[in-house]
């Protein structure tokens, strides 16, 4: 059967290949609607298969892609780092791209990248709250050869990757189990975005831990689909124009903490006087917040560094069992907590 090639993709729309291959390499040149149609007309048409099997035959490129959900998320600080750690001493390099938890947008880049050479993929991999992912693309991907480790996130039931994620069920109940212990009751809990791995994970983590230690769920303190996190301050503002604030709040990352704490001034809710927090991963700025942030800190950078470590693995042999990491969180006591029972 003979290969698709770039001109077989150009007549499939209608376009001249010299377009085809503009769209294919992330030039300027093609919009990004073009884009999305010239990559799923060659994934349709077996040329993304056949570049990605090309690649991999001949690829010794020393380079690695990084797919990241938000790079404004301060995260990837430390999580790069912790790649960067392993993966420079070995003369590879990183290619990164930020994708904004938009799934076509990821799309794009993951092709871009496996077109542009790469050795193999840490991803952070994107699902909308309709469901929408790039998990067939992925599975693609698995059967090419081509290996990807995902970190901070997963796909549930599909044991053939390897991952390194942190146990954001366990890091939610620690928090809960601190309020408890501090008398609070009325707890609520900020999320992001709907359908990520992550933010699911964490509200289970808050279900679970409300059933186990017997602490009343309301609905109305569990607010979801917080993305943009901007909205955070609209969120808190009506909790409060409705005299209904519970007198904690978990917040599940630290943009969200973010404008927690700034809304809360705004509103001139006192923290922890009036409302105290608990915040999700950890930052110097966490210490220099008044009050200093009690948080679940996250091993971020060890995540990095065992990320990267299981995709050179992984290189090396492509055969290998999945390595599956779950990391544990642990919270930093500081003061933004009320002691209810003194």
């Amino acid at each position: 059967m003979q290969k698709t090639t770039i001109k077989d993709i150009a007549k499939a729309l209608n376009i001249s290949p010299s377009t085809v291959s503009r769209a294919l390499s992330g030039k300027p040149g093609a919009s990004e609607e073009l884009r999305k149609k010239v990559i799923d007309t060659a994934q349709k048409l077996g040329y993304m298969k056949n570049l990605s099997a090309g690649t991999l035959k001949n690829s010794k490129s020393k380079i690695i892609g990084v797919i990241a959900f938000d790079i404004r998320n301060p995260f990837f600080l430390d999580f790069l780092k912790g790649v960067e750690d392993v993966l420079f001493p070995r003369e590879y390099k990183i290619l990164l791209s930020n994708v904004d938890e938009n799934v076509d947008k990821e799309k794009i880049y993951l092709n871009w990248m496996i077109g542009h050479g790469v050795e193999g993929i840490l991803a952070s991999p994107v699902t909308e709250s309709t469901g929408k992912s790039n998990l067939r693309l992925y599975q693609d991907f698995f059967k090419m050869g081509i290996p990807i480790v995902f970190y901070d996130r997963m796909f549930y039931n599909q044991e053939q990757f390897d991952y390194v994620i942190v146990d954001n069920q366990d890091a939610i109940i620690q928090a809960l189990m601190y309020l408890k212990e501090n008398g609070h009751e009325k707890i609520g809990i900020f999320l992001s975005k709907k359908g990520i791995f992550t933010i699911e994970e964490r509200l289970k983590g808050f279900l679970k831990g409300c059933k186990l230690l017997n602490i009343p769920v309301k609905k109305e303190w569990i607010c979801e689909d917080i993305y943009p996190h901007e909205k955070t301050i609209e969120v808190l503002d009506n909790l409060k124009r409705k005299n209904n604030l519970p007198t904690a709040i978990i917040a599940t990352n630290n943009n969200i903490t973010k404008y927690i704490v700034y809304a809360a001034k705004k509103n001139n809710i006192k923290i922890p006087e009036e409302l105290s927090l608990v915040g999700f991963d950890d930052s110097l700025e966490n210490e220099l917040i008044d009050p200093p942030l009690t948080t679940i800190k996250q091993p971020i950078l060890e995540e990095g560094k065992i990320a990267a470590t299981s995709l050179l693995s992984r290189i090396e042999d492509r055969y290998a069992r999945p390595m599956k990491v779950i990391l544990k969180g642990e919270l930093i006591e500081r003061k933004s907590v009320k002691n209810l029972k003194s």
